[in-house]
């Protein structure tokens, strides 16, 4: 009797899905909106983000929110006339003064005492540009194939 009655409902529940025809109502349509409200749960979400998307820098509002500082006195009467709180900002890089503080450096003990007789450690060292080596290394790619059977004979890469 349980198992008749298992059967039973199962096959109800299986017909009464089946009954449902799931007829698109925007099938013959090209309009997006249709197709986003049917078939996403999250439509408004994406309508917005599209939205978003489309915007253009006009229709964008700045607010720029300075907030005022009250001090509770008037600071005018503290300054000069004519005070101009932004006078002499311009930057000019060329005013810069940058100035190199050499730090003497302070040994417990005498280092003459473990250097030879007339050391300098300055001594050689002028750079000579044509003095330097550079050493070019060409390393030998392996194509897999003989590169040669696909180029015109007397081919010289070198060539101008």
């Amino acid at each position: 009797m349980k198992n008749t009655a298992l059967l039973l409902s199962t096959i109800l529940v299986s017909l009464s899905l089946f009954s449902f025809s799931g007829k698109d109502k925007c099938l013959n349509s090209d309009d997006i909106n249709c197709y986003i409200e049917s078939h996403n749960p999250f439509a408004e979400g994406l309508l917005m983000d599209e939205e978003v998307r489309n915007l253009s820098l006009d229709q964008i509002n700045l607010i720029e929110d300075e907030e005022e500082i009250k001090l509770g006195f008037d600071t005018t009467t503290y300054l000069p006339l004519g005070f101009n709180a932004y006078a002499g900002m311009d930057l000019d890089l060329n005013s810069i003064i940058v100035e190199e503080l050499d730090e003497e450096i302070v040994l417990d003990f005498d280092p003459a005492k473990y250097l030879p007789l007339g050391f300098n450690a300055y001594e050689g060292m002028e750079l000579n540009l044509n003095d330097i080596v550079v050493e070019e290394v060409e390393e030998e790619i392996d194509l897999g194939f003989e590169v040669m059977n696909y180029l015109p004979k007397g081919f010289n890469p070198f060539s101008k």
